[in-house]
């Protein structure tokens, strides 16, 4: 928004450039040459400097930020918990969003439509943002109001053995993407179109249903929540 309310008055105004178009473009190099071996290391240290100043420079830094501290709230707050007060709450919420969000994906058409590309990456941003996050409590609002009926429970059950090891699914998920579709791997990404990636996706998301209801019936986490846990209290007192 600083830089939005500068441009109003100094048109020549401009963004900081972060360079992150020539960094992405290093990284779809490297990644077209499928060495593995130089693939992972530069990943690992450049590739990871450049998602970072993209994070930066397109607001998804603070994104995230906020969005954890919503999950922290709702959490400490207990409004997964079902009872009557809950239940009155998504219902607000689940009405509010879905008001809100019409008017909000409108204002961030127009203005993604402007000439002036400082508009467009910055207020613009900023109502993309917005009209997502109230898609997103849409969503969230309906799901819960939903799973409280017991025929949408019993179908989506299954999803909590997926989200309990969500990281390790997340992490397993880029790794098998990787090869199925980079040139170090099976290289299919010229042959498969959207359909078949569809396809692609949902087996895979299948076969991870799968291996956390038979790694959760030994283990409390899965192997990389364990392994974050650990780290997080490393250094604390016992």
């Amino acid at each position: 928004w600083y830089h939005y309310i500068v441009g109003l008055f100094d048109p020549s105004h401009t963004l900081p450039d972060w360079g992150v178009g020539a960094m992405y473009k290093e990284v779809a190099e490297y990644t077209k040459e499928g060495n593995l071996w130089e693939f992972l290391g530069k990943n690992m240290t450049f590739g990871q400097k450049a998602s970072l100043y993209w994070a930066f420079g397109a607001g998804r830094f603070w994104q995230t930020a906020g969005l954890f501290l919503m999950g922290l709230y709702i959490g400490r707050k207990q409004l997964f918990v079902t009872s009557e007060k809950h239940t009155r709450f998504w219902v607000k919420a689940l009405i509010i969003s879905a008001i809100a969000f019409a008017p909000l994906f409108q204002l961030k058409e127009l203005i993604m439509a402007s000439d002036s590309e400082l508009i467009r990456q910055t207020a613009g941003t900023a109502f993309d943002m917005w009209q997502k996050f109230a898609f997103t409590f849409v969503l969230v609002a309906s799901f819960v109001l939903l799973y409280q009926r017991n025929r949408f429970k019993d179908f989506v059950s299954n999803l909590r053995y997926y989200g309990k090891m969500s990281l390790t699914n997340y992490i397993t998920q880029s790794i098998a993407g990787a090869i199925i579709y980079f040139p170090f791997g099976l290289y299919l990404a010229p042959y498969c179109g959207y359909t078949l990636s569809l396809l692609i996706g949902f087996v895979l998301f299948l076969l991870q249903v799968q291996f956390c209801k038979w790694w959760l019936k030994g283990h409390k986490q899965g192997p990389l929540e364990s392994i974050w846990h650990k780290w997080t209290w490393m250094c604390s007192k016992k």
